[in-house]
């Protein structure tokens, strides 16, 4: 599904890693694991109990970034990874920074592309009247329940990040959405003894490959139509397909030069997920890959479910 936008704006922004540092070659054994994530540390929280405290202080902060008040914010998206730990959902503690606020909220866990999702949510909303800010919170705490820190593919980090969402034609203009389905999924993946996705057989991680591969071909280039430019000529891409090692084959697939993307960010903090693509956006900003005018792209991925694209004007 892709929505094009006039009036969207992307009016602040936050995020934090763990605060423990672990050292993953003392976790992980399987060399396979660690060449696909190719990270020295991951991080956690030492008391896992911190994170809502933590979200507020994150949802407050891009709120003000966009100078949003409790009494103009009508809606509240929450994006909780690692729901088996914490099934209760994030979006009632982002609601809980805004006493004020009566706007309604809403839930969901779907990795990196929820970040899009929220996009696509927030210029549904504002197509009413009364709908003109939205605040998204993100939480990644996937690694207080599977104690060994991957899942046989990707590696996790904890982390806490946010979005402030606001209806207005100037700003960080959001141009373009798009969400992508995989209709395979239920083929390529069987669960383990744990509970756990993992990919069937070696052809279905090649076919997991092509399914990314293909639909951000066909989100690139629609992105480009919109944007009015050539890929390029895009000036920076956020994006994570949960893993270094498949981050880069999409990006190698269309040709597109590593040091204009935030990949870099992969080799520091392993996957977090939504968190992964606003880490990747301040890594732009603190490069000087990202400045008025420039043209981006986020993407993200939620396993072998979907992969979804953003579009910006900076």
């Amino acid at each position: 599904m892709s929505m094009y936008f006039n009036d969207l704006s992307l009016a602040g922004w936050s995020y934090e890693k763990g605060d423990l540092q672990i050292t993953l070659r003392d976790h992980i054994t399987d060399k396979r694991i660690l060449s696909r994530n190719p990270v020295e540390h991951t991080f956690v929280y030492e008391d896992e109990d911190e994170w809502r405290e933590r979200l507020q202080y994150h949802c407050k902060k891009v709120a003000d970034m966009g100078n949003m008040k409790d009494e103009d914010i009508n809606a509240f998206l929450g994006v909780h990874n690692g729901a088996h730990k914490h099934i209760e959902g994030a979006c009632p503690e982002v609601m809980a920074a805004f006493p004020k606020s009566n706007g309604f909220q809403m839930d969901f866990t779907l990795g990196c592309a929820s970040i899009i999702v929220g996009a696509q949510l927030a210029g549904l909303h504002f197509s009413r009247e009364n709908i003109n800010n939205i605040v998204m919170g993100s939480v990644q705490m996937t690694t207080q329940w599977t104690e060994n820190y991957n899942d046989g593919n990707a590696v996790f980090a904890d982390g806490i990040g946010a979005l402030g969402l606001k209806k207005s034609d100037q700003g960080h203009q959001i141009k373009y959405t798009s969400v992508a389905s995989n209709s395979e999924f239920r083929d390529m993946f069987v669960l383990d003894n744990n509970g756990i996705y993992q990919l069937a057989n070696l052809q279905k991680g090649r076919d997991l490959t092509e399914f990314m591969i293909s639909s951000f071909s066909n989100q690139l280039r629609e992105s480009c139509i919109t944007l009015k430019t050539i890929p390029k000529n895009i000036d920076y891409i956020a994006i994570s397909c949960s893993t270094y090692a498949a981050t880069k084959r999409v990006l190698d697939a269309i040709n597109f030069p590593l040091e204009k993307t935030g990949i870099e960010c992969l080799t520091k903090v392993p996957h977090m997920g939504t968190n992964d693509l606003i880490f990747q956006l301040e890594h732009g900003l603190e490069k000087g890959l990202i400045e008025q005018g420039s043209k981006i792209l986020m993407t993200g991925t939620s396993a072998g479910f979907s992969i979804a694209t953003m579009a910006l004007e900076w």
